[in-house]
């Protein structure tokens, strides 16, 4: 039912987009494998990769939006990868996802339907539209940990790609980001056992 919720603020998620999809998007535009290693580089491949996700005021400075949102995304991906490989406690990530978030309000939406009710939390309308990225991208990896807990956060491992997902297999065992990857690995092991 969140979807029926009225738009708020200049940027906004486009309705039937999750926030945990987003968010793992937007940590992902730095791909070595890409053709465009960066979307986040570039003011116009920022503009195009938002607009997948987002209704906003397209009238902007896309060469700031772009760079304020690349030191954002940095820094929350070297948090994460700290956070994935045990670097980070569980306890100190926590601290750091809440100072990213007392940043921004966030006003609270009763939701109801037949069956059900409950609260939700949205960014305020007050908030620019980076600043509204910055808060649901960093609200859903907050929600993602608490939803499925620190161990489904993984690090794809075959090399050189560096995407981040969350792994929702039953056993928690996925090593890899999606097939390309996986069969990516699978030959080159077996060439190397050929080799041998």
């Amino acid at each position: 039912m969140e979807k029926e919720i009225a738009l708020h603020g200049p940027a906004w998620l486009r309705q039937g987009q999750e926030p945990h999809a987003f968010a793992l998007a937007f940590i992902n535009t730095y791909d070595p494998l890409r053709a465009a290693t960066d979307l986040l580089a570039d003011p116009e491949y920022c503009r195009v990769f938002l607009s997948e996700w987002c209704e906003m005021d397209w009238d902007l400075d896309w060469g700031r939006i772009a760079r304020r949102l690349q030191l954002f995304r940095d820094d929350l991906r070297q948090t994460l990868i700290r956070f994935i490989k045990g670097d980070l406690s569980l306890p100190d990530f926590s601290l750091y996802l809440d100072h990213k978030l007392e940043h921004w309000p966030w006003v609270a939406q009763a939701v109801a339907d037949s069956k059900s009710f409950r609260v939700i939390f949205v960014p305020s309308p007050q908030l620019k539209p980076v600043q509204h990225v910055e808060a649901v991208v960093t609200r859903a990896f907050a929600d993602l940990v608490a939803e499925l807990g620190p161990e489904r956060l993984h690090q794809c491992q075959s090399h050189p790609c560096e995407e981040i997902f969350a792994d929702r297999s039953k056993s928690g065992r996925q090593r890899f980001c999606g097939k390309r990857c996986a069969t990516r690995f699978n030959v080159a092991m077996f060439r190397k056992r050929k080799t041998v």
